[in-house]
């Protein structure tokens, strides 16, 4: 598992998705929504890395002038290889969200990260259901609803070797 900077969505955005995921979930496909622990909301990952020196974890905080962000949460797209299908909505790449990539992107520097993470390589998206079996793609695609907008309203950082989560 990689650190990982979320931005996370307003109550109605997250109330949203949530929705979609029960959708998932009542069409009989294992949804995301199945846990319900603070740290498994709705959000979209604006950058990924193997590991985030001390010394750049504060400057992230400058982060947050970017914020609140309109995302159009478009429509679904199937990720992953086969037998490990995830269904995700393809988040447009708006110039203020992709602004906010190559910042973050800046600040914890070019090294370590996953490549489909890099600025002009990235495809935001936020994830409706993972670990799906081939089969359970097209029952989980049914469910998704028409495309729709939200407000990416906070940032948070994971940090899973301390499992800790830091909001900016």
């Amino acid at each position: 598992m990689r650190d990982s900077l979320d931005l996370l969505l307003d109550a109605g955005g997250e109330r949203a998705v949530r929705d979609e995921w029960e959708r998932v979930a009542g069409a009989g496909v294992p949804g995301a929504g199945v846990r319900r622990d603070a740290g498994h909301a709705p959000h979209l990952t604006v950058a990924e890395r193997d590991e985030v020196a001390a010394d750049v974890d504060a400057s992230l905080d400058a982060l947050v002038a970017h914020l609140p962000l309109t995302l159009h949460l478009g429509a679904p797209v199937v990720l992953g290889a086969p037998g490990r299908r995830v269904v995700a909505r393809v988040v447009a790449p708006t110039p203020e969200l992709l602004a906010l990539h190559a910042e973050a992107a800046r600040l914890l520097g070019p090294e370590g990260g996953p490549p489909w993470s890099a600025p002009g390589r990235w495809v935001p998206h936020l994830t409706v259901t993972g670990r799906l079996t081939d089969d359970q793609v097209v029952p989980a695609l049914g469910a998704v609803g028409a495309p729709y907008d939200v407000v990416g309203a906070r940032l948070r950082r994971w940090m899973p070797t301390t499992r800790t989560l830091r909001d900016l």
